[in-house]
């Protein structure tokens, strides 16, 4: 027999009659499920929809990787009794919690492993994104701001103030820095874009004060923290720049290389996951897939997919996330109006099922255990 497998079987068996109480036998770690209405296998996946703009009909969806478990298409709901809000936009797990940013209900929550919510902090401003290092949240807004928030109770210590009328976008932290999207110029609604910038913004953490810029293509978006380098995407202004970049910055020199066209990114064990999107003279869309070594500099000449449904090579992808623990390839798609679907390959890149989002518009996938 396994004593430390029959131990920790016997210490699950006491919590629940606590409260619920997920055990993971490969760190002996426990998951915090209190006040789950719902019993929660020890692995699970939560997908984040963002719904349609204005509607209110953003959500969490719960789906357990292993199978051991029902989808449940708004778990949110069902531990809170009240839905998510407007526009959820980003979602990021720490230290077995899971963050969620709201943009349209202009809040960002802390939930537990099972998606109870535990605090919110309220902003004047829309945020957009979020990175967690040491303790402290840093959150991106409309409106030139940056805040920094304790991780534990989502009290603002913090706060960058920039252009009042600059759009944030994705923010990172490498190497102690925090590297932030400089996305957009727009009106004091913060509803109509009068510009497109050029800049990425580098701000220590500790004073929340500006150290440099960087210049990069125009439009930056969303960034990623990969090897101690900072990988991000540049959408273009939709005129003279009409394709999504790919771009690298050495964060030692502040320095930005372009690499390669690409629209979405998703990364494991040094190894980029790309996808682009080409549109022809009628606005028809075709996506590409392949890879780029981190270690070589070598982008593949080969799609990462074996099988995939023909369907999802001109659909719009909204999602994409690898499994950092399986390697598992997931791809999230939309149409804007209806309930989006994810797509399931295993870590070869072979299909092995799609799967209703739970909502409109999914756009990101955490992985908890």
């Amino acid at each position: 027999m396994n004593v430390k497998s029959f131990l920790m079987g016997m210490l699950c068996l006491l919590a629940t009659g606590v409260s619920f109480v997920s055990c993971n036998d490969d760190n002996d770690d426990f998951l915090d499920d209190t006040g789950s209405k719902v019993s929660l296998p020890g692995r699970r996946a939560y997908i984040l929809y963002e719904g349609s703009y204005g509607q209110g009909n953003s959500g969490l969806a719960f789906y357990a990787p292993d199978g051991n478990a029902d989808f449940i298409g708004d778990i949110y709901t069902v531990q809170n009794g009240k839905g998510l809000g407007d526009t959820g936009s980003a979602m990021i797990e720490h230290d077995d919690n899971i963050y969620v940013v709201v943009s349209g209900s202009s809040y960002v929550a802390r939930l537990n492993a099972a998606g109870v919510e535990q605090c919110r902090h309220e902003f004047e401003y829309m945020p957009r994104y979020i990175d967690a290092e040491d303790g402290y949240v840093y959150v991106t807004q409309y409106g030139g701001r940056v805040s920094k928030l304790d991780a534990v109770t989502l009290d603002e210590v913090g706060v960058y103030q920039g252009q009042s009328d600059h759009a944030y976008e994705g923010i990172v932290e490498c190497n102690g820095l925090l590297y932030v999207a400089d996305s957009q110029t727009r009106d004091e609604s913060a509803t109509v874009v009068l510009g497109y910038n050029s800049e990425v913004l580098v701000i220590d953490p500790n004073s929340m004060q500006l150290k440099q810029t960087v210049s990069v293509t125009v439009n930056p978006e969303r960034l990623w923290e990969c090897d101690g380098k900072v990988y991000l995407i540049s959408r273009g202004d939709y005129a003279t720049v009409t394709d999504s970049w790919l771009q690298l910055i050495d964060t030692q020199t502040n320095t930005k290389t372009d690499i390669e066209k690409a629209a979405k990114l998703a990364e494991r064990d040094n190894v980029l996951y790309l996808i682009n999107t080409e549109y022809d003279s009628s606005y028809n869309q075709t996506n590409s897939f392949f890879t780029y070594n981190i270690s070589t500099g070598k982008i593949t000449d080969h799609t990462f997919l074996n099988n995939n449904p023909e369907e999802l090579s001109s659909a719009t992808i909204y999602l994409f996330e690898v499994d950092d623990e399986t390697g598992d390839i997931y791809i999230g798609t939309s149409d804007y109006v209806s309930e989006g679907t994810v797509y399931r390959f295993d870590a070869s890149g072979t299909f092995k099922e799609k799967f209703d989002a739970g909502g409109i518009n999914p756009n990101s996938m955490i992985f908890v255990d």
